[in-house]
């Protein structure tokens, strides 16, 4: 399974300690993780402390580094769709939009991941 990071949801993994692999290894044994680089952008303009959260995920994690330049939503839904990866996500209004794209979606309920392979998330 491939697995599109979103910023919100690296930074909630770590602030809940989910561990996203193992609950992912559930629905498949081969998880592959990919961050775009403009959800890097983001997470160096985030507050100090969520900053260090989302870089120890990145280091744990070692998710793929894909480049991406203008708005993160778009990019997110465009290589999604192209790799055929999920988005993992906490943005409602990124959620609907994935959901219209027809593009699963992972999000978290407290510290449970759940999945929507119909994007009904």
């Amino acid at each position: 399974m491939l697995v599109l990071l979103d910023t919100n949801f690296i930074v909630a993994c770590m602030q809940n300690k989910v561990n996203l692999r193992e609950q992912l290894e559930r629905q498949g044994p081969t998880i592959k993780f990919t961050v775009l680089g403009r959800v890097l952008e983001e997470i160096d303009f985030l507050p100090m402390k969520e900053r260090k959260l989302a870089r120890l995920f990145l280091a744990s994690y070692k998710p793929e580094l894909v480049p991406a330049v203008g708005v993160t939503d778009d990019q997110l839904i465009s290589h999604a769709k192209k790799s055929g990866s999920a988005v993992a996500t906490l943005d409602s209004g990124l959620k609907k939009r994935l959901k219209r794209e027809g593009v699963p979606i992972i999000t978290l309920a407290q510290t449970r991941v759940v999945f929507s392979e119909d994007s009904d998330a």
